[in-house]
């Protein structure tokens, strides 16, 4: 059965860090303007994932979550991706800003409208993958499915 992996991300303390450094919310700043940069190149990686969530070019990336139908056949280089994104935060802000990954393999929707809407499988999983991430103090993967 064909099986569908969705990755879903969120900066970890990211309120704080904005207050802290003077950022803005509203417009692309350092972090969540990486986040849209490296949103932006795992979707060309990855030929047929779709953008369920982000990247946002206008505002800067905070949260993202992508899926990529078929990407069962690749989830070890879909992991690898996920790993260079959450370095990349570590080596760009030495630890003060970090993200955390939920990933989420579930079976593929049969067609294109759950994608775009977030309520397949894999998608459920990842936000739960994220949400566990989360609570493990941020800056993990988590993987569920």
């Amino acid at each position: 059965m064909l099986k569908s992996v969705a990755v879903a991300g969120d900066l970890d303390r990211f309120r704080e860090v904005i207050k802290e450094r003077g950022w803005s919310e509203y417009s692309p700043n350092p972090a969540t303007g990486l986040l849209t940069e490296l949103v932006e190149r795992f979707l060309a990686r990855f030929p047929g994932a779709v953008a369920v969530k982000g990247p946002d070019r206008e505002r800067g990336t905070e949260e993202f979550v992508v899926e990529i139908p078929g990407g069962d056949a690749f989830l070890d280089e879909i992991l690898e991706e996920c790993e260079r994104i959450r370095e990349n935060f570590e080596r760009e802000f030495r630890g003060e800003v970090t993200i955390s990954l939920g990933v989420g393999v579930g079976p593929a929707p049969r067609n294109r409208r759950p994608l775009r809407e977030g309520e397949s499988p894999a998608v459920r999983r990842a936000l739960e993958a994220l949400r566990e991430a989360k609570r493990k103090g941020g800056n993990a993967i988590v993987v569920r499915g």
